[in-house]
């Protein structure tokens, strides 16, 4: 396939990207959410088809608009990825707001052929959340409208070499990584909620609580005697590897999965499985696969109970592997009071941002 522009003008529009940030919108678009349906004009979600999807995408926009859409693959602009609401910390690149009904229809096709149709669902869950924030008094101040959430693009997308991509703002940190034509990774990632469970124009979300409760249901099947070394004895603040944090490996902690019955490695498996399957099924089955692979090293470490909107702390950790759940057990929105706060992160601590070690 051809770039969608000359390369000169690529490689203009990704020199003149700039760490300013866009302001955060204000103003609400009602086609925001819900998102629209799962669509994949392109073919089944993978490498392939996202790139078709960014070609479409991205020749709405003129050169100046590309600008601050494109930046440089080693751009450090790819690293200031932040979960804070848009009005505290904007991103580079273009935010939905700033977007025209067809580059939001389209973007939308794009996030449909670059995610796992979970991941997806996930992401129409996350935007349902801020606009559900948006009619809490303090939405303006702190920028809570589903239009605060940026895309940018580093490297030039391509079938062959590297190329990727950023989605984020408040609980939203998207990171995937290509490489001749397929995902290699979507590390790291940050996946939060507030509020977890909510009705939003009479529609029910429950938005990260099945990884919740994954994850205690896994404590559940052990044994008291494997309880005691999985549980922790408090939660902590948040999750250790959150943004800012990139390269941070924290001690290893719980019970190893070489120490778990056959029942209890699949429950555990089918827990990082909620993780992994955000992106499109070519990755995640490889990265299953690696991930069983080194299932006897992986460890699991719980506190809390399944209540939503209670104090918990779940990690699951390995060799290639961190994933971290954290409910504070309280809420910034007045009108999310008890509905849950959650930070999640899925971290492959040798293949971040698609850069190996």
């Amino acid at each position: 396939m051809k770039n969608i522009l000359p390369a000169a003008l690529l490689i203009a529009a990704m020199t003149q990207s700039s760490a300013t940030a866009h302001e955060a919108q204000t103003h609400r678009h009602a086609e925001v959410v819900p998102i629209p349906p799962y669509s994949l004009p392109y073919g089944a979600a993978g490498g392939a088809a996202a790139l078709t999807a960014a070609q479409s995408f991205l020749e709405t926009f003129d050169s100046g608009e590309l600008s601050k859409l494109l930046f440089n693959w080693t751009s450090d602009e790819r690293e200031n990825w932040s979960n804070l609401p848009g009005g505290m910390v904007t991103r580079p690149g273009l935010s939905i707001g700033e977007m025209s009904e067809e580059q939001r229809q389209r973007l939308f096709v794009f996030l449909s052929s670059s995610l796992g149709a979970e991941g997806y669902s996930r992401l129409g869950d996350l935007l349902a959340a801020e606009a559900f924030l948006s009619q809490a008094p303090r939405a303006s101040r702190y920028g809570w409208f589903p239009e605060n959430y940026w895309i940018s693009f580093y490297g030039t997308p391509s079938a062959n070499g590297l190329w990727g991509w950023q989605f984020g703002g408040h609980h939203l940190g998207l990171n995937i990584s290509m490489q001749n034509g397929r995902v290699t990774t979507m590390s790291p990632t940050f996946w939060g909620t507030e509020p977890a469970v909510f009705t939003l124009n009479g529609v029910d979300y429950e938005s990260v609580v099945d990884m919740h409760r994954s994850g205690h249901a896994v404590f559940q099947s052990l044994t008291p005697q494997q309880q005691a070394k999985a549980e922790l004895r408090r939660v902590p603040g948040d999750i250790k590897t959150g943004p800012g944090k990139d390269g941070r490996v924290p001690e290893l902690i719980g019970l190893a999965a070489r120490d778990m019955t056959s029942r209890q490695r699949r429950s555990l498996m089918a827990t990082i499985r909620l993780w992994v399957a955000i992106q499109p099924d070519e990755n995640t089955q490889q990265r299953m696969a690696e991930i069983e692979a080194e299932l006897d090293a992986i460890h699991f470490a719980w506190i809390g109970t399944d209540e939503v909107s209670t104090p918990t702390y779940m990690r699951i950790q390995g060799p290639s592997l961190i994933i971290e759940l954290h409910s504070n057990g309280g809420n910034f929105g007045a009108n999310a009071r008890g509905l849950g706060h959650y930070h999640t992160i899925y971290r492959n601590p040798n293949n971040e941002y698609g850069r190996t070690p």
